[in-house]
């Protein structure tokens, strides 16, 4: 006896089904993250890295507590050690690293900008490169800028959700912030 076609179609659904998460769930894991950079600059200079001062004007563009900072700053520190980059003082720095969590504001996603210089009309230039065509800034997503120290000028930028709930216990927010991080520093290549 023949077997029914609605049961002939629904083990060919599941098939099709379980082909297309596969599909889905590995194009997720190899998907990156927006990253701009100016690709005139020489990134074969960047030896060693500092953070702004606590009297600069990024810090005061940051509405931060210090907890945040601090994990935001280790987890950079951890990533870039991967990339064979050093910590040092400032003045002593190749560039500075900066960061910011958007919170939705449009001011204060333009007051950051102007600390670090970012000009989204000058993307629009042949000198910046996009390597993902995803960009657009998002609520709690967390970017990360390589700021050139002569012109005091942001050189390269990505962005990465922080996914933060309410519910997030310390560790699990310090998880989350580690893992953007990882994801975005693993993206920069120096030339």
């Amino acid at each position: 006896m023949p077997k029914p076609a609605h049961k002939k179609f629904s083990s060919t659904n599941k098939l099709i089904g379980f082909f297309v998460c596969i599909i889905g769930l590995l194009a997720c894991s190899s998907q990156k993250n927006p990253v701009l950079y100016q690709s005139t600059f020489d990134f074969s200079l960047f030896k060693q890295y500092s953070f702004y001062l606590s009297d600069s004007p990024f810090y005061s563009s940051q509405s931060l507590s210090h907890d945040q900072r601090n994990r935001i700053e280790i987890a950079i520190e951890k990533a870039l050690t991967k990339k064979k980059l050093t910590y040092t003082e400032p003045n002593k720095a190749d560039f500075f690293v900066t960061y910011h969590i958007t919170k939705g504001s449009r001011k204060d996603y333009q007051a950051y900008n102007k600390v670090v210089k970012f000009c989204a009309s000058c993307l629009q230039a042949n000198t910046w490169h996009q390597q993902n065509n995803q960009w657009h800034v998002y609520k709690h997503g967390l970017i990360i800028d390589f700021v050139d120290p002569v012109k005091k000028r942001s050189v390269w930028r990505s962005i990465s959700p922080l996914k933060f709930e309410t519910k997030d216990s310390s560790a699990e927010r310090n998880m989350k912030i580690m893992s953007a991080v990882n994801t975005m520093i693993d993206q920069y290549l120096t030339k």
